[in-house]
């Protein structure tokens, strides 16, 4: 008889106790999310973009530092062969932006998902690279995240609608 009270005091213990572990939420995600993010394949074919990854996909996005940490680490190699992602809720189109790697010679004005090499971890960015401060480029940069202002609003509040945003 004490043996089955203590079981169940140490059930219940566990399962009120332990709902608010993140790998619990990890384990067991809330539902299936809006989110999608679309690798484009050319803005010359008439080819359909191919999904990337989804919300459930994403473990948090981090609003401060703008990581994105997934729940299965391959699909950063995925993200890697393309070069453009756009992101949607449900049907509605929200954002694109430019795939970026350290060893890019290139400069992009607008938002990019760039991979660090100090951490092998993508980050959403202004632009590519962060340093590049002449010409003006702020000034662009500044106008092209007012444009995105509302989507990317939309965007942070479906994050944290699915318990996927920290700060």
């Amino acid at each position: 008889m004490k043996l089955t009270v203590r079981f169940v005091i140490v059930s219940l213990f566990l399962i009120f106790g332990l709902q608010s572990c993140d790998f619990i939420r990890d384990m067991f995600p809330s539902g299936k999310s809006d989110l999608t993010f679309k690798a484009i394949l050319s803005s010359k074919t008439k080819q359909a973009d191919t999904v990337l990854f989804t919300g459930n996909d994403i473990k948090w996005i981090n609003g401060t530092t703008g990581e994105i940490s997934f729940v299965d680490s391959t699909i950063v190699s995925k993200i890697r062969s393309f070069h453009l992602i756009s992101c949607y809720i449900g049907s509605d189109s929200l954002f694109r932006a430019t795939i970026t790697i350290p060893i890019m010679s290139s400069v992009v004005n607008d938002l990019v998902l760039n991979l660090s090499m100090k951490d092998n971890h993508f980050y959403f960015e202004e632009g590519y690279p962060d340093w590049n401060d002449n010409n003006g480029i702020n000034d662009i940069r500044i106008q092209n995240k007012k444009k995105r202002a509302a989507a990317w609003n939309r965007f942070i509040v479906e994050l944290k609608k699915e318990g996927r945003y920290s700060e």
